[in-house]
């Protein structure tokens, strides 16, 4: 095995690092960003030194930098994406979605909501979502109201019950990487009139040169839900597998780690630095529930990751 790197962080890190106030035991650093519903916070975990946070009242979504920046401002950069790059994100976002759908989940998709990764892979970050139970997705109609009226479908602006395939309309994301114009628009805004272009197909100018493609984003943007493709049809469409050896992949489900399975060095690091007993650990582990000790051994066993690449890459 490589040598692993010490658990022990830093006092200058700690002390360097700009922060307002401990909760349990995390320092809570300046405000990134916020939105209608919450403040970004940075935060510093003291026991890893990884910026992430999480207390006994709160549950916080902690995700990866995304390396590669906002989608939206790669469009507004560039005006408009290359066709052989938009297909490729589609494919991601579709099999994305058709992963959410699995679990319960509908987005109600926009351009605001994908991230790119270092590997300029798209992430698809959440801003309102609902749920449903998994086994009754075809069944089930959901009426709460969510999501950005210009990236709507028209059932959520008519304010009629939904499925699934209110993510499908996220072909007006797609729109926009192909034009660089949203296929709606109404100025100045109303949504009445905005849900009446959407019914009556009244789409923004579309550049001849991506036909082919647009045929694809047409099919997507089908008012009417009942004919509107599902994320799986569309998955089999030839524009999207068009240079493609394979079908967008249909993301496979984690499952729960068995003892066997469980990384020693980190099990190790985590009972002698961090305090945990070997049982609890495993048991968390192999439950495979949300916890302190699940979030800690992810968190530590992807340091070691990086650390070993950077090892490797210095031979």
């Amino acid at each position: 095995r490589l040598p692993l790197p010490s658990l022990k962080v830093p006092r200058e890190l700690l002390r360097s690092f700009p922060h307002s106030k401990r909760v349990g035991s995390y320092l809570i650093g300046k405000m990134i960003n916020k939105g209608s519903f919450a403040k970004v916070m940075e935060g510093l975990h003291i026991g890893t030194g990884e910026k992430t946070l999480e207390t006994e009242n709160s549950y916080y979504m902690v995700m990866e930098l995304c390396a590669g920046g906002d989608l939206m401002d790669r469009i507004c950069e560039r005006k408009r994406l290359e066709e052989r790059e938009v297909r490729r994100y589609t494919r991601q976002i579709l099999s994305a979605v058709d992963h959410l759908h699995k679990h319960g989940v509908v987005h109600d998709l926009k351009i605001e909501n994908f991230l790119l990764d270092d590997h300029n892979n798209i992430k698809i970050v959440f801003g309102l979502s609902n749920t449903l139970k998994p086994d009754s997705l075809s069944l089930e109609l959901l009426s709460t109201q969510c999501g950005s009226p210009a990236y709507a479908a028209p059932e959520l602006l008519a304010h009629k019950k939904y499925g699934p395939k209110v993510d499908v309309w996220s072909g007006v994301s797609m729109f926009a990487m192909l034009t660089g114009t949203l296929p709606f628009t109404v100025e100045p805004f109303n949504i009445k009139q905005l849900h009446q272009k959407m019914v009556n197909r009244e789409i923004s100018s579309i550049p001849t040169d991506i036909s082919k493609a647009v045929s694809f984003v047409m099919s997507l943007l089908e008012p009417d839900p009942d004919k509107r493709p599902s994320v799986r049809a569309a998955m089999e469409e030839k524009w999207i597998n068009e240079g493609f050896a394979k079908k967008p992949l249909h993301t496979l489900s984690h499952k729960n780690l068995s003892p066997e399975d469980v990384d020693s060095s980190v099990l190790a690091d985590m009972t002698e630095a961090l305090g945990y007993s070997l049982s609890e650990i495993i048991h968390a582990l192999t439950n495979n529930r949300p916890s302190n000790i699940m979030a800690y051994y992810h968190l530590l066993l992807g340091k070691f990751a990086r650390s070993q690449k950077g090892v490797r890459a210095g031979k």
